[in-house]
């Protein structure tokens, strides 16, 4: 492949990513270590697995520059923004966080458009 390597501030993003993903799967052990499973816990439970899964997923397709990668970050960094909104004031460093990673992403927007089609 002739494409360029990523750029560090894409491989800190992913590491983001990551870190949001095994938060996410810390939270779902905490509830469900402490609480009894039940119908009203399926579905946020379900949704806290889904968003932990897409973390993972585009923090690879970050990796690896992929401009379906930058679409999902920037809507990861929507929904973690609302959702951490709606948390409060313990939401706020996240919500922050989140909000620095989707400036970040829309300034090296051009990572993820020059040079990233692969002919492998």
């Amino acid at each position: 492949m002739n494409r360029p390597g990523t750029p560090i501030g894409i491989k800190i993003v992913c590491l983001v990513w990551v870190l949001f993903a095994l938060l996410n799967i810390i939270q779902i052990g905490q509830v469900l270590s402490t609480t009894r499973l039940s119908g009203e816990l399926l579905i946020p439970i379900g949704l806290i697995t889904v968003l932990s899964v897409a973390y993972i997923v585009v923090s690879i397709g970050l990796w690896k520059t992929r401009t379906w990668a930058w679409k999902g970050a920037i809507g990861l960094v929507v929904i973690g923004s609302v959702t951490a909104l709606l948390q409060g004031i313990f939401g706020l460093p996240i919500g922050f966080l989140l909000v620095l990673v989707g400036i970040y992403l829309v300034i090296r927007r051009d990572v993820f458009t020059s040079g990233t089609t692969a002919a492998s």
